[in-house]
């Protein structure tokens, strides 16, 4: 057990936890008036789960991308209560306004930070080795995904709630060892913080999957001060929490992983594990290229370059992630830390091709891997520099640390835009098509159509996708040229339906419907709805809006008039907001064939669903709806 700290220990360490929150903060703040990007505004903005207080405990129960579809399948492989509550609890303070959910980050990271120092000086005893650690991982670049993109915010949950519940850990080691004190010989004295650290732990898994992997650390903590068996006891509960965690998810999820569009095989994956190994640690120690995606591509046969001499270094790193293990308990954590939470991130066959490696996974790993090679720098100028070592290595930090936060106010302003954020990924990737896709979509919403059209080419240049042949469709469709964004759309709902993501099918479907309108072409936009609505019943409600405006602008009212009804009590189950128009477009009908009553309810319960809702086309469709039912009243 450390012995206790003087009062000045204390104050110098009060010092160090102000420099360390004013360093994590002000190197983000440039972040705090950032936009909502990328996935942001689909998986806030767009959200329902989220944003309707009667679908929170829908919200918590479901994997995070539940939204796209109707609640009956999972959309994704990622299972995070504790992360959805935390976007509930944002959108409710702070809605549509970036600003707060920014803030709220770079809080998330600062918390991070302290309770690590914290950490640290209870394991090595040493506030400056601590405060060295904690400076470097305070304003590390690589950081910048996490912290300055609001849907990095899992990492930062993930970090929190592991080193909360280490802390506690830790404090059921210290009383175990100190067994002759009235608090180590009394259950109320142990079990409490237990309790607290299997309390953290829980809140953890909810954070992000690789928290499964994290148990083993809690034996490390126990085993220093106590037995292997009684370590392996209270590690236990830690495991069985884990599995519980597991078995959630595979209800929730149906499955245990659900297949990633475009893949990569085991094969492939296995031989690609040490180039993406070399990669995080050319990123930690050498962070001069960062961005959404990486160059980096699945390594499909054995060869110098690509296996070979990565296979090399890896092993190389291993042994002497090996040797420093052996050093101190510290860096024992320290490369379990760094293995375990990095550890999931190698599993190359749960992304896509075009995007197998991304900086934010190495947010706790990176305090790993500071805990293993900090210690043994510090030793090097104890003894060297006995007399003035500390200090010698906190200005060792600081000046490596200066760069380190130069370099992440500037990547910031990256993330502050989808515009800068995609122009930047094409300039680090340029063969991504994936890349080049979502650059075009963020030139489309700046209404620069020549370009976005140019974005997307290149898209389909590097690899032709159905993301890219729709997105170049919707500028063709601003553009008025019809027959070309006709034929780019028949071309993604031509796609056989396991080669397209459903609601990106969906989305292909209701812009045919409007460039075929467009041309006046309403019989076969009527044939294709109905086909739409045949492949995609998870979207039957959402399809059937469109099909019920067809159907009323060849005045065949009655038709209309009943696929609406048909489609009321589904329009209430599914989350895509476009599929509650059916009840604006119900009441509107009502009102003109003079069905004044059932109009006022059908209007007033639209009203209430879509009530938390806040993207642009329900804020439009809602004013209409109140309009029209002030003129029946």
């Amino acid at each position: 057990m450390p012995e206790q700290k003087s009062p000045l220990s204390h104050k110098k360490s009060l010092v160090f936890l102000i420099i360390l929150a004013v360093a994590a903060f002000a190197v983000f703040a440039n972040a705090i008036n950032g936009d909502f990007v990328y996935d942001d505004n689909r998986q806030i903005l767009q959200n329902p789960l989220i944003q309707s207080p009667t679908l929170y405990g829908k919200a918590i129960i479901s994997d995070v991308w539940a939204f796209k579809g109707d609640g009956t399948t999972a959309g994704s492989n990622y299972y995070r209560p504790t992360f959805v509550a935390w976007l509930i609890l944002n959108f409710q303070m702070f809605g549509a306004d970036s600003f707060g959910w920014h803030l709220t980050n770079i809080l998330l990271h600062v918390g991070v930070c302290l309770l690590g120092f914290l950490l640290l000086r209870r394991w090595t005893d040493n506030e400056y080795l601590a405060f060295a650690i904690s400076l470097i991982f305070a304003v590390h670049p690589v950081h910048t995904e996490s912290v300055a993109w609001i849907s990095g915010s899992p990492d930062l949950l993930l970090s929190l709630f592991v080193l909360a519940s280490l802390w506690f850990a830790e404090n059921v080691a210290e009383k175990y060892a100190n067994e002759n004190s009235p608090v180590g010989k009394s259950i109320f004295g142990k079990y409490p913080d237990l309790i607290l650290a299997l309390f953290f732990y829980t809140f953890a898994l909810g954070s992000k999957e690789s928290a499964i992997l994290c148990f083993p650390l809690f034996y490390l903590i126990f085993a220093k001060s106590v037995g292997k068996p009684t370590a392996l006891r209270l590690t236990i509960p830690f495991l069985v929490a884990a599995i519980l965690y597991f078995l959630v998810r595979l209800f929730v999820l149906g499955v245990i992983s659900l297949p990633v569009d475009e893949g990569v095989s085991l094969s492939s994956t296995i031989l690609t594990i040490p180039a993406m190994f070399v990669f995080y640690l050319k990123q930690i120690c050498f962070p001069l290229h960062l961005g959404v995606n990486h160059s980096l591509r699945p390594v499909t046969e054995i060869s110098l370059i690509a296996f070979i001499f990565p296979l090399t270094i890896s092993f190389a790193a291993i042994g002497l992630f090996y040797l420093l293990a052996k050093k101190s308990f510290v860096q024992k954590t320290g490369v379990w830390i760094f293995i375990l939470t990095l550890l999931p991130a190698m599993n190359a066959t749960a992304f896509s091709f075009e995007q197998i490696v991304h900086d934010r996974y190495l947010y706790l790993p990176l305090l790993g891997f500071l805990m293993m090679i900090f210690p043994y720098i510090a030793q090097l100028f104890e003894k060297n520099f006995s007399a003035k070592a500390q200090s010698l290595l906190v200005l060792f930090a600081i000046l490596l640390a200066v760069p380190l936060a130069v370099k992440t106010f500037f990547y910031n302003r990256v993330w502050t835009s989808g515009l800068a954020l995609w122009s930047h990924a094409v300039t680090i990737d340029d063969k991504s098509a994936f890349n080049w896709s979502q650059l075009g979509a963020n030139l489309s919403e700046q209404n620069q159509t020549e370009k976005a059209i140019e974005a997307y080419n290149n898209s389909i240049d590097v690899r032709p996708s159905a993301l890219a042949y729709m997105g170049i469709a919707r500028n063709f469709t601003v553009q008025k040229r019809y027959e070309e964004a006709v034929w780019n759309l028949k071309t993604v709902v031509e796609m056989p339906s396991a080669k397209v993501n459903a609601y990106t099918l969906f989305q292909a479907y209701e812009a045919l419907a409007i460039a075929l309108s467009e041309q006046n072409n309403i019989a076969e936009t009527e044939r294709y709805l109905l086909e739409a609505r045949q492949r995609l019943p998870m979207y039957f409600a959402a399809i059937t809006e469109k099909l019920a405006v067809v159907l009323y602008r060849q005045n065949r009212r009655e038709e209309a008039l009943k696929e609406l009804e048909n489609a009321k009590n589904q329009a209430k189950i599914e989350f895509l907001p476009a599929s509650k128009t059916v009840l604006l477009r119900l009441g509107m009908l009502y009102a003109e064939i003079g069905r004044k009553e059932e109009a006022k309810s059908v209007l007033q319960e639209y009203l209430k669903l879509t009530a938390p809702l806040h993207d642009k086309i329900t804020v439009g469709d809602r004013k209409q709806a109140l309009d029209l039912l002030k003129s029946l009243n």
